[in-house]
């Protein structure tokens, strides 16, 4: 397998694990199905889509692929059928939401790398990528975005893309940077809202 279908298939798990996110905040706010699906969609490719007006890439990534707009369309279609279940169920939320994030805080920062941007600027981009399409989406839902919170949020994503950095630097094999610095993102995201850790509280 392929670095290139690797990261394709990574990018795929983030917009359906966005989408999901965006459809479960869609079902608390009681939308209906096409709310739902905007939502879905608006939160799998918001921050990609950012990225790619950023790095002036056309067209953006999902409409040169329909895949996307179909794994966001499975992804309303999931929460739909277990509506009674996960609607309500915050927590699932947070899950799929903290794995949105780890995924595209890691490509983010892979496409600015690519582009040849400054070490900030790749980290930068890569926390853009991961927490733009969080925010449009509790925006459209008249939310308090949850980069807002109290828990570590922005600062996961900035991590991950740091730590992807360091790894291909000293010569990882890219899809272990890939997954090592992902799943940091996630393992800090739901760490910090398990244990509500907040940067004031992290110096006691």
């Amino acid at each position: 397998m392929t670095m290139a279908a690797i990261t394709l298939a990574l990018d795929y798990l983030g917009v359906f694990a966005f989408g999901i996110s965006g459809a479960l905040k869609a079902g608390q706010r009681e939308m209906d199905v096409f709310g739902m699906f905007v939502l879905a969609l608006i939160t799998g490719v918001g921050g990609g889509t950012i990225r790619d007006v950023l790095l002036g890439e056309s067209p953006v990534f999902w409409l040169a692929d329909m895949n996307y707009l179909a794994l966001c369309g499975i992804a309303t279609a999931g929460v739909l059928v277990l509506a009674p279940r996960i609607v309500q169920w915050q927590k699932g939320l947070l899950v799929f939401d903290a794995i949105g994030l780890g995924v595209f805080s890691v490509i983010g920062t892979t496409k600015g790398a690519q582009a040849g941007l400054a070490v900030a600027a790749c980290i930068g981009l890569g926390c853009v990528t991961g927490i733009g399409g969080g925010i449009l989406r509790d925006v459209l839902a008249l939310t308090r975005p949850i980069v807002l919170h109290r828990e570590i949020y922005a600062l996961a994503s900035l991590g991950g893309g740091a730590l992807w950095l360091v790894l291909d630097h000293c010569g990882v094999l890219p899809v272990v940077s890939l997954l090592v610095a992902g799943l940091s993102v996630v393992t800090i995201r739901l760490l910090a809202v398990r244990y509500k850790w907040g940067l004031y509280s992290l110096g006691g």
